[in-house]
């Protein structure tokens, strides 16, 4: 694990130096965006000396079904103030190629809206990593001086004492639904989300694990987009904090949730999955990413 130094009352302006909202915008920002834009998390991570932009392919690829039924040129951006970062460039025949490259596959532009088809890939994407990675290396210098960001270091990155660390975790990023005007600037929340470790903990055999808490009210939250973000453990005595995942699933997925007796989650429920985060699944991960998004020329 990679740890920061922090109290209580720093930890979440420190975290959201390695983490950022991820937005489906059009390309030069075309008509601009406002709080219905489609949005999601990234997550910063050094490894090998190179810098890496993570988030969840099923991220990725909601933006690439929102290209396709709209007709844009959508791609993913990352917002600065006043600088934008697309995450992606034309390559000599005119396609418009995202820089992010997923381990699972996308679906075919003509079946977005085919059930079948969309569970048939799913079925054969199950035992595939829900990671894209896109390499932010070239461009880390003027992104980290324009933003202040950092990156989880898994140069650094030491075996986890897990006797040290508090049974519950904490998860960041930046829910969809939970956008709002500052300004003439869209903003995104970023809630820390504490919820008990209620699997088993993460190893090589099964780095994902889950968290899980039940609030006596409804906290009011959805959490979808929290996907691709940061999770954390505090040590029990000290003032420091350990990198030790990636979320790639929340739920309830949506603060309007409807009430269900037989719902296995409720309105007062956290429920959060993720990926355990170290040098050697990082290299999986790399290793597996064979997808990418070619949007195709302007007619």
């Amino acid at each position: 694990m990679t740890h920061i130094s922090a109290t209580d009352d720093t930890l979440d302006a420190l975290v959201k130096q390695f983490c950022a909202p991820l937005f489906a915008t059009r390309l030069l920002l075309k008509g601009g965006h406002d709080e219905s834009a489609t949005s999601a998390t990234v997550t910063f991570v050094q490894y090998e000396s190179r810098v890496y932009a993570v988030t969840c392919h099923h991220v990725i690829s909601a933006f690439f079904s929102e290209a396709v039924r709209t007709g844009h040129r959508i791609v993913p951006t990352i917002h600065s103030g006043m600088a934008i970062h697309q995450f992606g460039g034309f390559d000599a025949q005119g396609q418009y190629i995202w820089s992010f490259h997923s381990c699972r596959a996308f679906p075919a532009a003509t079946a977005i809206d085919d059930e079948a088809a969309l569970a048939d890939l799913d079925r054969a994407n199950a035992s595939k990593p829900d990671i894209a990675i896109a390499d932010l290396t070239e461009v880390w210098p003027v992104f980290r001086a324009v933003r202040g960001a950092e990156a989880i270091n898994l140069d650094e990155w030491t075996e986890p004492d897990w006797s040290t660390a508090q049974p519950v975790w904490m998860a960041y990023g930046f829910p969809d639904e939970h956008k709002h005007r500052t300004g003439d600037k869209v903003a995104a929340s970023m809630p820390r989300v504490a919820a008990r470790l209620e699997s088993s903990l993460p190893s090589v055999e099964k780095p994902t694990y889950i968290l899980s808490s039940l609030l006596d009210a409804d906290h009011g939250w959805g959490f979808s987009g929290m996907s691709g973000g940061p999770v954390l453990v505090a040590h029990a005595t000290d003032d420091r904090f350990a990198f030790v995942g990636i979320t790639f699933e929340g739920a309830p997925s949506s603060k309007e949730l409807q009430e269900n007796a037989e719902a296995f989650v409720g309105k007062s429920d956290i429920v959060l999955m993720g990926y355990h985060l170290t040098p050697q699944q990082f290299a999986a991960w790399l290793a597996q990413r064979k997808y990418s998004v070619e949007l195709p020329p302007v007619p």
